[in-house]
């Protein structure tokens, strides 16, 4: 018990943890779904020059409380802090424990095990073809898109996210 008081006192975090709240992926992924949806009809409903720009930053491996934004005082994140204060956030999105199906999650609005992605390795990575992304739909409503990053969710056709909606970024 004193050695996880004390880790959790030299955390860099600090803002509790939220271990104390289970995850509800339904309503997450309800939450996610609502957004793609909000996202579709306001942009059908502009004319293409009062449409919003969407930059959606996902990040591996960084937690709620990692951000100044968020009450951490010990790391510094004055660009992320700006950009979290002047866009929209959305907070209420419960990941998976690897970064895959979070990812899936994510651009589809659906439960990750649906999209086929369940994992990180063996194949348990490769979402579904046919699976609808956020970016197919941006497509649609007249939107460029780009991936910059990390993909991981198939790397062959049609996997790749050249193939899920995404115009611009690393071509395998």
């Amino acid at each position: 018990m004193r050695i996880a008081a004390s880790i959790r006192n030299r955390s860099l975090l600090s803002a509790p943890l939220p271990s104390a709240r289970r995850a509800r992926p339904i309503g997450a992924l309800a939450l996610a779904l609502l957004a793609v949806v909000a996202v579709r009809a306001t942009v059908h409903s502009r004319p293409p020059s009062h449409r919003p720009n969407i930059l959606l930053v996902i990040t591996d491996d960084q937690g709620y409380g990692d951000l100044g934004v968020h009450g951490n005082s010990r790391v510094h994140t004055p660009h992320l802090d700006r950009l979290a204060r002047e866009g929209t956030q959305f907070s209420a999105f419960h990941v998976s424990p690897v970064c895959s199906p979070s990812r899936a999650s994510l651009l589809t609005g659906r439960y990750h095990y649906r999209t086929g992605v369940v994992d990180t390795y063996l194949g348990r990575s490769l979402m579904h073809g046919g699976e609808v992304t956020l970016a197919e739909m941006l497509k649609a409503a007249g939107y460029r898109t780009g991936i910059f990053g990390k993909w991981h969710l198939g790397d062959a056709y049609p996997l790749r996210a050249m193939d899920q909606g995404f115009e611009a970024g690393p071509r395998l």
